[in-house]
């Protein structure tokens, strides 16, 4: 009887112990969710040219539900490796308004076949791209006429012969560390050598590092500023912080950007890039430029006005400063940027004994901003440089009113 007991009991605490794990597990995966995390869509398209199944991906930009636009494509060779670089880069050119938005089609290439298809087959595997991929693209897709291709190690010298072959079948040819090189060079002096070769864009980079890749780099370099004509858009760039297997990612980031030079708002780092570039007259180039390409207004935007103003600021530059100022203050923007980069800019007057500037910067600011301490802290400063203490302290009483009712 005993052992029956006995037996019971360690039944029941199995049981309780089971329930136990049970409900555990149960409150654990009603606290997480999980979903899949996927990046556009997988194709399988049957190419009767290789005679396979081949894969590639698709990555529609967001707003494409939300419009009847169409969207320029750009064609990444490996999308086994450098799809999803693709997607993040988009994803982070339109956050920032670098670029406009676009298709990205990434070619899968297994290995070691993807050799063969880049080099012995690579007529072939051209006529893939055009017919089947390009094709299948266009046909399922609002695409515009305006392509984009990428290619590295191999693929960039499949790319580049493409561009000999066919070049009008993209707008711009991104390269990074092409291999081999220099078995095209002839191919391409004939290329360039004709008269009439299309508005395209080459853009191609090594690393410093890259030996043999670095033979057919100089090549190319050296014939292309030979023998380039005006209408090949080209640029060539050494990637010193770079290796083989990571010249892609550099490549692609500043190829795309390249290709929409004049789409962001422009913006220099500091006032000695902008003298160099060539000052306003450059800056009021660029926006006819940009308004031209894409339909933006030709008028400077307010965030290129005020950080060409903050460069002279952190230059510590008055002259080049009130130059600038006394030339978009016409349009009106220190009334339409955020309030903080109003005072600054009138904050840099006081700081330079412009009393009667920083003052009608102030009084218009606190005029349209009731509630902002800021203006009414520069008047209180202003006044009190100018000795004038009884106005000093009629503007920092507001502004402690003012810091107080918001405090309570």
């Amino acid at each position: 009887m005993e052992l029956i007991q006995e037996q019971f009991k360690m039944t029941i605490k199995k049981i309780i112990l089971l329930l136990s794990i049970f409900y555990y597990n149960t409150s654990i995966n009603s606290q997480n969710i999980h979903s899949e995390n996927t990046l556009g869509e997988n194709y399988t398209i049957k190419s009767k040219i290789l005679k396979e199944d081949r894969q590639i991906q698709i990555f529609i930009p967001e707003s494409y539900e939300k419009t009847d636009e169409k969207f320029a494509v750009l064609y990444l060779l490996d999308g086994q490796r450098l799809f999803p670089f693709g997607v993040s880069l988009l994803k982070s050119f339109t956050q920032f308004k670098q670029t406009p938005e676009f298709i990205i089609v990434g070619i899968t290439n297994k290995y070691p076949d993807r050799f063969g298809h880049f080099s012995d087959e690579e007529k072939k595997f051209l006529t893939f791209i055009e017919e089947d991929v390009i094709s299948f693209v266009d046909n399922n897709f609002r695409t515009s006429n305006e392509r984009l291709i990428f290619g590295w190690e191999y693929g960039g010298s499949f790319v580049i012969q493409t561009m000999i072959d066919r070049s009008d079948l993209f707008d711009a040819y991104l390269v990074a560390s092409p291999f081999p090189l220099t078995n095209k060079i002839s191919e391409l002096d004939k290329f360039l050598s004709k008269k009439m070769i299309p508005d395209k864009m080459l853009y191609f980079s090594v690393s410093p590092n890259e030996n043999q890749v670095n033979v057919g780099i100089k090549k190319l370099d050296s014939l292309l500023k030979l023998k380039a004509s005006k209408t090949l858009n080209w640029t060539y760039k050494e990637l010193e912080n770079e290796e083989h297997r990571s010249t892609p990612y550099s490549t692609i980031y500043s190829g795309v950007k390249n290709f929409y030079q004049y789409y962001p708002e422009l913006q220099f780092n500091n006032l000695e890039e902008f003298t160099n570039a060539g000052g306003l007259n450059y800056v009021n180039e660029y926006y006819k430029k940009r308004a031209l390409e894409y339909g933006f207004s030709s008028k400077l935007s307010d965030w290129t006005m005020f950080s060409l103003t903050r460069n002279a600021i952190r230059a510590n530059e008055y002259k080049q400063f009130n130059i600038l100022v006394n030339e978009f203050e016409k349009t009106g923007f220190l009334e339409r940027i955020r309030i903080n980069r109003s005072c600054l800019i009138a904050e840099f007057y006081l700081a330079n004994k412009q009393y009667d500037k920083s003052i009608e910067i102030f009084n218009l600011l606190a005029e349209k901003h009731p509630n902002a301490e800021r203006p009414l802290k520069g008047l209180g400063d202003s006044y009190n440089a100018l000795l004038d203490k009884r106005k000093a302290s009629i503007y920092y009483g507001k502004a402690k009113k003012l810091s107080k009712s918001k405090s309570d």
